[in-house]
């Protein structure tokens, strides 16, 4: 009886040995998944984070753009700030390599300079590949704060709600480049007597003030993209320093 009791002791003790065995094994297991994936979450959000000042460095340079085309829109329909008339004439001599050949660089007119800016046209480069990567890994669900990711998402729908804004003035730009050539004026070279005859085509002008118009819009969305981007920013670096 005693043996038996002995063997049955025994075996208790080694299977609790065994248990405890698979408990910490997983438990470390466990430990090293929540490590991993803390790991990762801290490398997305760092990612995110560069691209989100990735995004308000090219807003600044878009938002500028956006102005620009709307002010050179009105300059050239007869409608100009006076404070943008001589800041276009000072800055005309960056368009001086559009101009005709026959014409000195110092020469460029406002009127040059303003179509050397539409044509220019109103860039921004979104910089989405973390959060491409987050949605196409579901790797999006290592970031345990909620509500940061609702703000996540939120932000790129943003985004990409105002892409068609976006392709209408690019259709407008277009639109305005090929009426130019119908005119003669070839984008790399602004005649300014062609120019002229230009501005009276009723689809020039047509296109321009659709432009500009299309270009204020931008604007007001680029200001609130901005301000977003901000404050997401603002969230990403708090969870990352916790």
């Amino acid at each position: 009886m005693k043996l038996r009791t002995e063997h049955w002791g025994r075996l208790g003790m080694e299977g609790l040995v065994i248990l405890f065995s698979v408990l910490a094994a997983l438990a470390v297991d466990d430990w090293r998944d929540v490590r991993a994936e803390r790991a990762l979450e801290q490398h997305l959000l760092t990612t995110l984070r560069d691209d989100l000042m990735a995004d308000l460095e090219e807003l600044e340079s878009s938002l500028a753009d956006s102005e620009t085309v709307e002010h050179a829109s009105a300059f050239l329909l007869g409608q100009p700030d006076p404070d943008f008339k001589e800041e276009i004439a000072a800055n005309g001599a960056d368009a001086s390599r559009f101009v005709d050949s026959s014409r000195r660089a110092n020469k460029v007119s406002p009127e040059q300079a303003a179509i050397y800016y539409l044509v220019g046209g109103i860039d921004f480069d979104l910089s989405d590949m973390t959060y491409q990567e987050m949605m196409s890994t579901g790797s999006i669900r290592t970031v345990h704060n909620i509500n940061l990711r609702r703000d996540i998402t939120r932000y790129y729908w943003f985004v990409r709600s105002f892409d068609m804004t976006n392709s209408t003035a690019e259709s407008y730009r277009i639109g305005l480049l090929n009426a130019l050539l119908r005119n003669g004026i070839a984008p790399d070279r602004i005649n300014p007597e062609l120019l002229g005859n230009a501005m009276n085509d009723p689809e020039v002008r047509a296109l321009i003030a659709q432009y500009g118009a299309t270009a204020q819009t931008l604007r007001e969305i680029y200001v609130s993209f901005v301000e977003q981007a901000e404050d997401l920013l603002i969230k990403v670096n708090a969870e990352l320093s916790e």
